[in-house]
């Protein structure tokens, strides 16, 4: 449910950093999140779970072949992540957009109350 909010702290994060170091810790770290997310959207299709990224950018792949290529970037972002902080602002500007809302219309079929603790 954080996802909105974990893609703008990284925004703002990226936006006029100059320190690398920083830069690929938060590419790495927003990455994984946008990754763990699209198998997020998929968890009640699947029914299965997993932390690792690979497996999450194939399931989410095959539930939504027309993101793929943007998966896939995200996962490379995540595994390789780059020095450019308006490269990842663009990619969180159109990818992230798109699964804030999708996480939403998740939500409101499976959590609409937005409870934190749901019984699985």
């Amino acid at each position: 449910m954080n996802i909105k909010n974990q893609i703008q702290q990284a925004k703002e994060d990226l936006d006029g950093n100059e320190d690398i170091e920083d830069i690929l810790d938060c590419c790495g770290w927003i990455m994984k999140i946008i990754v763990r997310a699209g198998l997020a959207l998929v968890i009640e299709e699947e029914n299965k779970y997993t932390r690792d990224l690979y497996p999450a950018y194939r399931i989410f792949s095959e539930h939504y072949p027309e993101k793929e290529s943007e998966m896939k970037l995200a996962l490379k972002y995540a595994i390789n992540p780059v020095e450019n902080p308006n490269e990842i602002i663009d990619f969180l500007d159109d990818m992230g957009n798109w699964m804030v809302n999708e996480s939403e219309k998740w939500l409101q079929v499976y959590n609409p109350k937005k409870v934190r603790n749901m019984d699985l």
